[in-house]
């Protein structure tokens, strides 16, 4: 991706996060980025597909993050490295993690933009169903809908880092990070 259009996405992430919806437009993206908002429209159509570019972009890095685990491990600590991996993309990419899974306001118009965006925007959660199956496959996991069980593992990591991010925990980084680690695989176990 060009200089330019990365600058872009960043600014659009960060005024989106820092003004929300009703206060974003593509004139102080271009501010942000150094351009002309006529250089915007030149890469996006609208704001909506400006934003819809900028999720994506935190889905396929959130994707990477998701990919980086060994594969070859055991079906349970599988699903504890996924966990670890989801809580590294929400600490080490922090803005794309709030704009994607904690932001209050909703994006009109997603829907209607690429189709190829929003399977990716899917596999995320269709690796953690995978995995889930798998550990289902291998009886190491209870459960008969792996969709039911990873949707469940999804909602018990998110709360968690959610809390966290919000300040609504008082434990230090290194501290939520190791109860996040017991929690999860206590979790998976019962």
């Amino acid at each position: 991706m060009d200089g330019v259009k990365e600058q872009i996405l960043t600014c659009a992430r960060d005024l989106f996060l820092a003004e929300g919806l009703s206060r974003f437009s593509m004139r102080k993206v271009a501010s942000c980025a150094g351009v002309s908002a006529t250089a915007i429209y030149r890469h996006y159509a609208n704001r909506e597909e400006l934003l819809f570019h900028v999720l994506l972009r935190g889905f396929l890095i959130f994707a990477d993050y998701l990919r980086r685990v060994d594969k070859g491990l055991d079906p349970l600590p599988l699903l504890e490295a996924t966990a670890m991996a989801y809580l590294d993309f929400a600490l080490s990419e922090r803005a794309y993690y709030e704009m994607m899974f904690m932001s209050s306001e909703q994006i009109t118009g997603l829907k209607q933009l690429s189709q190829d965006g929003m399977t990716e925007m899917r596999h995320t959660f269709e690796i953690l169903e995978q995995r889930v199956q798998r550990a289902i496959d291998a009886g190491a996991l209870k459960g008969d809908n792996s969709y039911r069980v990873a949707f469940g593992m999804w909602a018990y990591a998110h709360g968690q880092i959610s809390l966290y991010l919000c300040g609504q925990s008082e434990m230090e980084k290194n501290l939520f990070i190791n109860t996040y680690r017991e929690l999860f695989a206590s979790y998976i176990r019962c």
